[in-house]
């Protein structure tokens, strides 16, 4: 089924789903397409005979080649991935509600990688994009991504000594030098968040979104709960921030910011401490570090997030899953990925 939007109880049912389902993702939210506000967008759902919803797909679209529209599901479906009849359907009815002129639809659920069962996509006629895709880059979201898992973890101090040795230190270090974190999802917020976002970026040499963005994102989503900036702060100055989303299992550390020049004070180990426990204090199962370009410590990001997790296996992720519908703007979109 597609979802009315103008239907305020359906709109409500799905959102749910995608929320409370082990598998949901904030990008499958409707609220996400309204974000995307450059962005087309549909919800394709399934239900049982009780009525209840069991699968859903978020499909957003943009023009990605002249003239032709890339129909992409972020981290989607909400489905089980290994039933594949099931994902063709969801796959063929969106098709069949998308403009003509859309050239792919792909998917890129949190399913991890095996072989078996990326064979059996290709069987079906589906082209994949995952093991040979090097750079984290390569793919929209990346493949590789560093998660913490809460199984066996009741406590604070259970969390605490998950976290490598040194990173316990250097998390009592910035207690003593008189870092704290508070946490919050208004504007004023996202006004000092942002400066260290657009801090860190500079000093990466990667881009970043308009602030405005960041707002939309807290109109939309701060009254649910669901998400959250933190922001360390020491002697009155916002030295490192992140924000995170809560949908499904998992807490997935979205965005983030830092001052270099506070380095000596711990403020992003402190800040990971704090967003961890409140994974912790939801229930959550997971807390997702997000992407990184190696499992590696060459890698910089790996680094960071290896002392949080690492008692826990990476995660390499089975990647994208195209329903190819013109081939010729399919090769020509695949150059932007080179």
């Amino acid at each position: 089924m597609i979802l009315n939007l103008n239907d305020e109880k359906t709109v409500k049912k799905y959102n749910q789903f995608v929320r409370s389902n082990w598998r949901g993702q904030a990008t499958q939210d409707t609220l996400w397409g309204e974000l995307k506000d450059n962005w087309g967008h549909l919800y394709v759902y399934q239900e049982d005979a009780q009525g209840q919803i069991t699968a859903a797909m978020a499909v957003l679209t943009i023009e990605a080649v002249p003239g032709k529209l890339l129909a992409y599901s972020p981290r989607g479906p909400i489905a089980d991935f290994e039933n594949i009849e099931l994902v063709n359907s969801l796959v063929d009815e969106a098709v069949a509600a998308l403009p003509d002129d859309v050239f792919l639809l792909r998917m890129d659920p949190e399913v991890l990688y095996d072989a078996g069962l990326n064979d059996r996509y290709i069987a079906a006629g589906y082209q994949t994009r995952n093991v040979d895709i090097e750079h984290m880059h390569g793919n929209i979201q990346p493949r590789r991504n560093m998660v913490l898992s809460y199984e066996g973890i009741h406590s604070d101090d259970e969390l605490m000594v998950h976290f490598k040795r040194a990173y316990r230190n250097q998390i009592r270090r910035a207690i003593k030098d008189g870092v704290t974190v508070d946490s919050g999802s208004s504007h004023e917020f996202i006004d000092r968040f942002y400066d260290t976002y657009v801090m860190m970026a500079h000093t990466q040499q990667i881009t970043y979104r308009p602030k405005e963005y960041f707002y939309r994102m807290s109109d939309l989503f701060a009254e649910t709960g669901l998400f959250k900036v933190f922001l360390a702060h020491f002697e009155n100055q916002v030295i490192c921030a992140g924000i995170g989303f809560a949908h499904g299992d998992e807490i997935w550390y979205m965005y983030a910011g830092s001052d270099r020049a506070y380095s000596k004070h711990y403020g992003p180990y402190l800040l990971q401490w704090e967003m961890t426990k409140w994974g912790l204090s939801l229930g959550k199962a997971e807390y997702d570090f997000g992407g990184v370009d190696r499992f590696d410590p060459s890698d910089g990001l790996y680094r960071f997030k290896h002392g949080f997790t690492y008692e826990d296996q990476p995660r390499e992720y089975i990647g994208e899953i195209d329903k190819v519908l013109d081939q010729q703007a399919y090769e020509q979109y695949l150059l932007t990925f080179k």
